[in-house]
């Protein structure tokens, strides 16, 4: 099925299928494979392993494609990417990044031992001061053997979202510190940038987690507890600013059979119409 017919079909809001959002999330899925699978070294392998899942949105669809993308962001590193990916309020492109205008995610290994900031230029001019020899040259190891974990995944571009003025790392702080440590002055990256209120908006809400409340405010109701306004409130918070997010539970997560999901579907729908 071609792109333009399977879009139809699903007829879902065009950014969802913008090419660029969805390189951003094959990359970050092609990444994540590496570390899941770190003992598959061959180039030839890893070639058909990313045409294959750079493929996903074509077989299998933006529906499947978008949650396949946060079942592996969630479901293996506790990251929910997808819906600030998809945010048709966030601007994305992918470019050569100054290093000296990023910052750190977080915490972590040298940062927290120089007790030094987050800011790219900060770790920079602290992890190459002569106190700190004995941090350089443990993070160049350190470094070394991350590296060597897996096939090569470095040439992939970091993840970065503006916060507050700030260009902060969301995926990729390792790639960050190796960078600094190879004095390099740039690095690449995809640079996510809210351009309107509210920052979600428009987004894919994952399938999984509305699939997830419908079942668990069923299995409560079974054991005498009713959840229902909690759910309810809960639901319509979740998908009143997604067409898609309302699309996928009235279609998908409630069950037109069960007659404890068409009455949840009823109130939450109740609300989103006032």
């Amino acid at each position: 099925m071609s792109m333009e017919n399977r879009q139809e079909k699903e007829n879902f809001l065009p950014h969802l299928y913008e090419l660029l959002r969805i390189k951003i999330a094959v990359q970050y899925v092609q990444g994540e494979m590496r570390k899941l699978f770190p003992e598959l070294r061959e180039e030839v392998l890893w070639r058909s392993m990313d045409k294959q899942i750079e493929d996903w949105h074509q077989k299998l669809g933006v529906r499947i494609f978008w949650n396949a993308v946060h079942s592996i962001s969630m479901g293996f590193r506790l990251k929910s990417l997808v819906p600030w990916i998809t945010s048709l309020n966030m601007k994305w492109e992918e470019k050569e990044m100054p290093i000296k205008d990023l910052w750190f995610g977080g915490q972590f290994g040298p940062i927290k031992e120089m007790n030094c900031s987050q800011s790219a230029p900060n770790v920079r001019d602290k992890i190459f001061q002569e106190e700190n020899r004995e941090i350089l040259d443990n993070s160049k190891k350190i470094l070394k053997e991350k590296g060597e974990e897996t096939a090569p995944r470095d040439f992939l571009p970091i993840f970065v979202v503006k916060k507050k003025e700030k260009f902060t790392v969301i995926d990729g702080n390792r790639r960050l510190l190796q960078a600094i440590v190879d004095k390099k002055k740039n690095i690449l990256a995809v640079i996510g940038e809210l351009v309107a209120e509210p920052p979600l908006f428009e987004h894919w809400v994952p399938t999984s987690l509305l699939v997830d409340l419908v079942f668990w405010h069923k299995r409560q109701m079974e054991f005498g507890k009713d959840t229902t306004e909690t759910t309810v409130r809960m639901i319509a918070e979740l998908i009143r600013n997604s067409s898609a997010g309302r699309k996928e539970f009235n279609e998908r997560a409630v069950h037109q059979d069960d007659e404890t999901h068409l009455k949840l579907a009823e109130f939450v729908n109740r609300i989103l119409a006032v």
